[in-house]
């Protein structure tokens, strides 16, 4: 199954270090492949940001709005909602991951 994060998520005032926490416990755990979506012409930018921070461990891959389906994680519109990654909504990232059946 898949786990589609949108890539503003990555971005201040989220936390890379909680982001990195959710794709790992995704990846390990709950089985997800994890895939960033990006607005087109930015998946470079984001790819560097990542690469940078020590951040892309566990994204298999970035793609387009629209180009994948699954479970979905972003601002708006999104199977799990939050505005940000913060230590604030961590627990309630990973509840929401762990509870996840297709």
């Amino acid at each position: 199954m898949i786990l589609k994060i949108q890539a503003e998520l990555t971005e201040p005032p989220s936390s890379l270090t909680i982001f990195r926490d959710t794709t790992l416990f995704a990846k390990a755990f709950c089985e997800l492949d994890v895939l960033l979506e990006c607005k087109p012409g930015t998946r470079s930018s984001y790819w560097r940001w990542l690469k940078s921070r020590g951040a892309h461990d566990y994204v298999e891959e970035l793609v387009r709005e629209g180009e994948e389906s699954g479970l979905y994680l972003g601002k708006k519109r999104a199977n799990i909602r939050v505005d940000e990654l913060s230590y604030t909504t961590y627990g309630f990232v990973i509840d929401c991951l762990r509870v996840w059946k297709p």
